[in-house]
Parts: structure tokens; sequence; C-alpha cells
């Protein structure tokens, strides 16, 4: 079954300044000591979101979407903001997934191989964080909003090299063969519905399946297209158990993949139908956004932490892909 990422992180007592879904401004006074003990009020500039829930879909190629069998991700496009954007050069998933969740592109994180699990080019000095390590999403959260809940599901035991899974509060690697990808993609949806209870600032829900069915069947294969169909499926019960919380309200989906294909291949294929990916921010926190484009993987960490109300570091170069009101 592979290696377990089973690991739920301790909680950090939250401090009164550090709300989740607001930037917030210590102001020195007296106004909030009985409320926070310290001598300090809080001024809030509230973000967009307070939760946000990613869906990554390997090998979900934009152009090989069949949205007719798709109803349950054609309304997440349809209610919400909605792109072509693009993927890395070499078109391979570790690369382009290191970039999803730290903000830079393959030339700053250093990962070249579909499966690199550490810089094969030394990142430089300026790109890591005082804790030695290239920041991600996942870092920023627990950086800057100590007490946050975080969720990290996955099918594909790369990915957790793809991200500091030790500064998640909950992540778990769903492993086992290739032909067992839907009970594997199922599984990781039917966690995010249950782990919905502890109401996650960011959640990241992972799926291989697609990938696989490119790989052995080709891409836009009937086979193909009944994978991205049992992803929908998956993306439906998951959006009604979202949709029966009362953090629906304060919630952003972002859904995105890192590569197309063609034939059997991606990694080393000079085609559109390879480079294109799908880029949706959707859900009630999306309303009144407007979309930035164009749109590449290393937007998707910046534009979570813009949507959060979270300072995006320094070294990262991508940019938010939403403008805020």
């Amino acid at each position: 079954m592979g290696k377990s990422y089973l690991a739920v992180g301790f909680m950090v007592a939250a401090v009164a300044a550090a709300t989740v879904g607001c930037k917030c401004e210590k102001v020195c006074g007296d106004a909030c000591e009985t409320a926070c003990g310290a001598a300090c009020a809080v001024k809030c500039e509230c973000a967009p979101a307070k939760h946000v829930v990613l869906i990554g879909v390997d090998g979900c190629g934009a152009r090989w979407i069949p949205w007719d069998v798709m109803p349950n991700l054609k309304a997440l496009r349809d209610e919400g903001l909605y792109t072509v954007g693009r993927c890395h050069r070499p078109t391979a998933s570790a690369i382009n997934w290191k970039s999803v969740f730290s903000g830079v592109s393959p030339e700053i994180h250093g990962f070249t191989k579909w499966n690199s699990s550490k810089p094969s080019i030394e990142p430089p000095a300026s790109a890591f964080d005082a804790e030695g390590r290239i920041p991600c999403i996942f870092s920023e959260i627990r950086r800057q909003t100590p007490g946050a809940y975080t969720v990290s599901l996955f099918a594909w035991d790369g990915i957790g090299n793809c991200h500091n899974t030790n500064t998640v509060d909950f992540a778990r690697y769903y492993g086992g063969k290739g032909d067992e990808y839907p009970v594997r993609d199922a599984s990781v949806f039917a966690e995010g519905a249950r782990q919905l209870a502890k109401k996650p600032t960011l959640m990241l829900l992972y799926q291989g399946g697609v990938d696989h069915a490119g790989h052995s069947h080709n891409w836009g294969s009937p086979e193909y297209t009944n994978a991205l169909a049992q992803v929908d499926a998956n993306l439906g019960k998951f959006m009604t158990a979202l949709k029966g919380t009362d953090m629906w309200k304060d919630t952003a989906v972002m859904f995105v993949a890192d590569h197309g294909g063609l034939g059997t291949h991606h990694g080393g294929v000079e085609d559109i139908r390879v480079l294109e990916i799908p880029f949706i921010v959707s859900g009630p926190a999306a309303k009144g956004l407007r979309l930035r484009e164009p749109a590449m993987l290393e937007d998707v960490a910046p534009t979570i932490a813009a949507l959060l109300g979270l300072d995006a570091p320094e070294s990262w170069r991508g940019r938010a892909a939403v403008n805020l009101p």
C-alpha cells in the first residue's frame, strides 16, 4: 500500500490577533485587554474566505474535459471563475505540483523529474524560510494563523514530497495498485467530507486515477473519460456535504491539474493539449472577485493566501489569480 502519511499535528492556541480569514493589524491601546489578555486593540481587514478547498486532479488536461459528463465540475465552473491555465515544462507531475504548493517555478524549487522527492538543482538561498525549507501554502497558514486546522488527502505518495506535510494537521496517503485508483480516489473525498466537521482552513483533495487512465488507455479514451466521470461523482457527493455545513458561506473551492496529455504520454510531448490545465475559483467566497489572466500553477498558493487574507512570502514568484475588492 506504500508509505503512510497519517499525521495529526498539534494545535497551537490562537491569539486574538491571528483571526483566520482576516488580515489583522495590532494598534496600541487597551480596548481588548480583557478579550486577549494584552494591552492592544485589533483592527481587521476581512478577507473573502475563511476556508479553501483545493481539488487537484492529476492529468486532467483542459482540452480533454468532457463537460457533458461532469455536471458537478461544470457547476463549479459556471458559478465561479474559470480560465485555461498552463503548466510548466517538462510537463510532469512532481515538477508542477511542487509549483502549486510552493508558489515558485521549477527553476526556483529545483524539482526536475516526475517523481522528484528533493531538488535536483539547488534552489537559491533566498527561496528558503527561517526553518530552511521552501515555504508552501500549508507552512504559511501555520506560521501566520496559529490554531488553524489543515488537511491534505492524496492518492499518490509523490504529493507528500511536494508540500511540507509536517506543517499539515491531518495528512493521509491512500496507497494501492494502479487499478485501485477508483477506490483510492473515492476514499480521499469520503475522508474529506468527514473532515468538514473540524472546519479546516485549507483542505487538499488529490485524485490520481485520471492520470493512470491516460497512461494506460490514452488521453481522451473512453477509459479516461470514465475516470473523469468518477471524479465528478466523488465531487458531487463532497459538494453536497460541504453545502450542508455552516462553513460553506465562507468557503472558496479551487480546481486545478498539473498537466494534460497526448496518446499515453505527457512528459516530453510538445502539444497544447499537454500544456493546458483547468483553473477554477468558485464558491460563495469567490463572489464578486475577478480573475487575472494568464494563470500559471505557481499562482495557486498566492491565490489561496489572498483568499484567506494571508501575506505571500517574499520568495514566492507567483501572483494571486484573483483581484480582491
